[in-house]
């Protein structure tokens, strides 16, 4: 296939270019670093990326794995910094969850959802704090 003309700098040539270094952002994750062997169609002159359907495709396919990954890791952080504090079925009372669903999400049983990770975050920050203001906000203090 031979390369066509950049259509933003009318100078360079695109081309498929695997590089370090390349990051994008995904749903709730500003920078998630694309695999340096991951091809994408670009600009040898301005340097401009081009991203036709399939290699869309591809791309979103690639950081969706590392988004749950990423996701999987940090659930479990959120959770063992937590249970430092307290119980994980106290935590899942508070917020809703089924009894074992934290230690489905440690194991990597179940994939987090964003919002429940978020969360748990916020949770982890502060866990005393955070965990006492939802025990009041539930009337479950004392």
């Amino acid at each position: 296939m031979k390369p066509r003309q950049c259509g933003e700098c009318g100078k360079g040539k695109i081309r498929k270019v695997k590089k370090a270094g390349r990051t994008a952002r995904y749903k709730t994750m500003q920078r998630i670093e694309i695999p340096k062997s991951f091809e994408i169609p670009t600009c040898d002159h301005c340097g401009t990326e081009w991203l036709d359907q399939k290699t869309a495709s591809a791309l979103d396919k690639v950081l969706e794995a590392w988004y749950r990954l990423e996701l999987s890791h940090r659930v479990r952080e959120s959770i063992d910094k937590i249970a430092q504090r307290r119980p994980q079925r106290r935590i899942e009372e508070l917020l809703g969850l089924s009894h074992g669903y934290l230690s489905k999400l440690k194991s990597g049983d179940r994939d987090p959802s964003p919002e429940l990770v978020s969360q748990l975050a916020l949770i982890a920050r502060e866990p005393e704090k955070r965990i006492k203001e939802l025990e009041e906000y539930w009337g479950l203090a004392g």
